[in-house]
């Protein structure tokens, strides 16, 4: 309890380091620069906060969080404490926030996604070879190793963030490389997950437009929308089929991959009562391009009236007319 007490006094005198050394000659009282320092430094920790509390991507609040954090690390410098700083930018800014935003990218990756058979028959003898040689290469590495005795801290001076740079980027700077170079791998297997191929190119809605264009003047297929399923109906299904101006079922409204199933619903399904009017003869298909209104349940009123065309042998021929046909026969 005694050192630990100790090194809490330690801290709470050097957080009033900076006040004695502004020149106020009053130790609980802050110099102008500490004033706009600390304010900068609120102001920007209290937006970074409202970004994570409103942000509507994980991403966006991740960030946030690490602008929060740096914030915390430079009131940490401010107040003489150097190493907290650098271990609160280090620790929590790049090590945490870091696995958090590899985690939210992976978690992007649809579950419906192959993950199998995207190696072919060569590359997966050569990524077996490596994985072999690489495990083998760092159980060669520490069989190698001498571990000496594990020994406490000559001096308080070999805490201070001079002598941990001078250890990390000194004596294990390979080891602070090949981290660096692991980060990195990992970072570009993020993102090579999270990608997504599109199977077809994209096209433009004027290449769309010429497609179809294109399939109308070769099979006579139309350029237009294709009806919406349950038009007409009694439900909101997609399996429900649309049904035209005649009460007569239009099997395109149905999409593809349902027809191919075979789960498309027929009317009667759909509706019981437009299938019953169906099969009572309510509801007829008029093939002779006369299409007036329907009779159906939503579209009442009378049949389509019929144009009486008079064809060439009810027309009242003239005298010359007529007696050449009786001398043609």
């Amino acid at each position: 309890m005694s050192a630990a007490s100790a090194a809490i006094a330690q801290l709470a005198g050097s957080a009033s380091l900076p006040a004695a050394a502004g020149g106020t000659g009053d130790p609980g009282r802050m110099a102008t620069g500490e004033v706009v320092l600390f304010i900068a430094v609120a102001l920007i920790t209290v937006a970074c906060g409202l970004g994570v509390l409103t942000a509507k991507r994980a991403v966006s609040a991740a960030v946030n969080m690490i602008g929060i954090m740096i914030s915390l690390a430079v009131l940490y410098i401010a107040n003489s404490a150097p190493f907290l700083g650098i271990t609160q930018i280090v620790v929590y800014t790049g090590a945490v926030m870091t696995l958090v935003l590899f985690v939210v990218m992976l978690v992007g990756v649809g579950g419906e996604e192959p993950m199998g058979g995207t190696t072919s028959r060569i590359q997966r003898p050569i990524i077996a070879l490596l994985g072999l040689g690489l495990a083998g290469l760092l159980a060669a590495i520490v069989w190698r190793t001498a571990w000496p005795q594990a020994q406490g801290l000559a001096g308080g001076d070999a805490a201070t963030p001079d002598r941990l740079a001078e250890v990390l980027f000194g004596t294990h700077v390979v080891t602070m490389e090949l981290t660096a170079l692991l980060l990195v791998v990992a970072a570009v297997g993020a993102l090579t997950l999270t990608h997504r191929q599109r199977i077809r190119a994209k096209r433009s809605q004027g290449q769309i437009a010429e497609d179809k264009m294109r399939d109308y003047a070769a099979t006579g297929a139309h350029p237009g929308q294709k009806p919406m399923p349950g038009v007409y109906a009694s439900t909101n299904t997609a399996a429900a089929p649309a049904l035209d101006a005649q009460g007569q079922v239009v099997e395109e409204s149905i999409p593809r991959v349902l027809r191919a199933r075979g789960q498309g619903l027929e009317l009667s399904e759909a509706s019981p009562e437009m299938g019953a009017a169906q099969r009572s003869g309510e509801i007829i298909a008029r093939e002779d391009g006369a299409v007036g209104l329907s009779g159906m349940a939503s579209m009442p009123g009378a049949r389509a009236p019929r144009v009486a065309q008079p064809t060439a042998k009810d027309r009242p021929q003239d005298g010359a007319a007529q007696k050449n046909e009786e001398e043609g026969q």
